[in-house]
């Protein structure tokens, strides 16, 4: 019997397009979730607590001029939620600094594109499999030393639509706006 997972979004303006492709994943895949969107870091934590899913997992998406004030949300979603759910970090900053990611607090660090991944992790925690079997991750051992799984899937870009069965922006680049060298 597979567990329920509930899939909690820190859901930013900034960084709303990789999230909506990350979920679109997701749907087009079938995977089984619950999805809810916290829009300030009290509303998350009240996602995470109010949640009867067997597992919770938290997507957060930054650029590298937001990590300090996404680590600063973190510690207080973590303490307003009781330190339920397991934290995702995602995106440009992540997958150039997955250390960095680890260090500051989050539980794993998504490395590159994230469509595979979030498909492959979410059944993987709905069968209780290791999230070392998760292809695209960052993941803290005992010592805390990031350790990597196995790389991704690189599928083309459009493998996914960005809004299953609705009209949305068109995807024409991928990466950071800062032109982070």
């Amino acid at each position: 019997m597979a567990l329920a997972v509930c899939v909690v979004v820190r859901y930013r303006k900034a960084v709303t397009y990789g999230v909506h492709a990350l979920l679109a994943a997701l749907e087009t895949a079938g995977v089984e979730h619950e999805l809810r969107l916290g829009t300030t870091p009290e509303e998350t934590a009240e996602h995470i607590t109010a949640s009867q899913a067997d597992r919770v997992l938290v997507l957060w998406s930054f650029y590298s001029p937001d990590a300090e004030a996404m680590a600063a949300e973190l510690a207080t979603v973590r303490s307003l939620s009781g330190g339920r759910g397991l934290h995702i970090a995602g995106g440009v900053h992540a997958t150039a600094e997955p250390q960095q990611v680890i260090d500051a607090g989050w539980d794993l660090a998504g490395i590159g594109e994230g469509e595979s991944t979030i498909i492959s992790l979410v059944r993987a925690l709905q069968q209780d499999e290791p999230l070392t079997s998760v292809p695209g991750l960052a993941i803290k051992d005992a010592d805390g030393v990031a350790l990597r799984t196995r790389p991704a899937p690189q599928l083309p870009l459009d493998a996914f639509p960005s809004f299953v069965g609705r009209n949305g922006p068109i995807e024409i680049t991928r990466g950071c706006r800062y032109t982070c060298q």
